[in-house]
């Protein structure tokens, strides 16, 4: 018997050992993370904003599910000033996953373009929001603040063709954010005369003359412009363009490059 009492003995301290060693390592092992929070009906407006995509990815399906009824909770949302940034935020993304159904809100989003909190959240979403986003839009081109000029010209070039918009009445706007003071604003305007790539006659002097601008990426951008015209309509822009070529600044040269391909290669066709 007494012969047996050591063997019993390290066994039982290999025992304690062991679930020592086990306790150890199982508290190092990270808890689960909990489930995301599931959005309940109603819900939707907290959660547009999740980080987990099918948290926010669930609150816009119940948004869309409810289309123009949630305009409401919207416009109580953005014209109540003592609401919390974050919900204002997503009452206006809401305004424009929503669309031209949203309509009824263009007022209370256009409010929210002058606040530098939602500026670029208000621009968006008024892009989406239909034909009646123009005005208020438009009205915004006018501000003293450069980020809501730029914001806004942004936001009518994407409106122009998901209203539709006349040319005639958003060209003239980026002809006029071409002059514009500030390098953003016209760069933005450049840019979107490029997409838009219609009414040549006042367009593409008005680029060429931003090849001349003192702001790099204003170049750059009139320069990349004038390549999504026609041969036909931007031939008198590539003496300008070859002289951009071998601007100093390498994106200017580039842009101005791959114009002046595109337009001989289409000429050529």
């Amino acid at each position: 018997m007494t012969s047996r009492l050591p063997a019993i003995l390290v066994l039982a301290a290999l025992l304690v050992a062991g679930a020592g060693l086990w306790y150890y390592q199982s508290s190092l092992v990270a808890p689960l993370a909990p489930e995301p929070h599931e959005v309940v009906d109603g819900d939707w407006l907290e959660h547009l904003y999740s980080q987990n995509p099918k948290v926010a990815g669930e609150a816009a399906r119940q948004l869309t599910d409810m289309g123009a009824s949630a305009v409401p909770k919207i416009q109580e949302v953005l014209r109540d000033p003592t609401e919390d940034v974050a919900k204002k935020k997503a009452a206006l993304k809401a305004s424009g996953l929503l669309g031209p159904l949203a309509e009824p809100a263009v007022a209370d989003v256009a409010e929210h373009l002058t606040d530098p909190q939602f500026t670029e959240e208000a621009a968006v979403a008024l892009s989406f929001m239909g034909r009646n986003a123009f005005a208020p839009l438009r009205k915004a081109v006018s501000s003293t603040d450069p980020v809501v000029r730029r914001e806004a010209l942004r936001s009518i070039g994407k409106l122009k063709e998901r209203a539709p918009l006349d040319t005639r009445a958003v060209v003239p706007l980026l002809l006029e954010g071409l002059l514009d003071v500030d390098a953003s604003v016209r760069t933005v305007a450049a840019t979107y005369l490029g997409i838009i790539h219609e009414e040549p006659i006042t367009a593409v002097p008005a680029l060429v003359e931003a090849l001349k601008d003192e702001d790099a990426a204003v170049r750059s951008a009139a320069a990349a412009a004038l390549g999504s015209f026609s041969p036909d309509a931007a031939q008198s822009a590539v003496p300008a363009l070859r002289k951009a070529a071998a601007d100093s600044n390498e994106d200017v040269a580039r842009e101005a490059g791959v114009a002046l391909v595109k337009l001989q290669s289409s000429e050529r066709k």
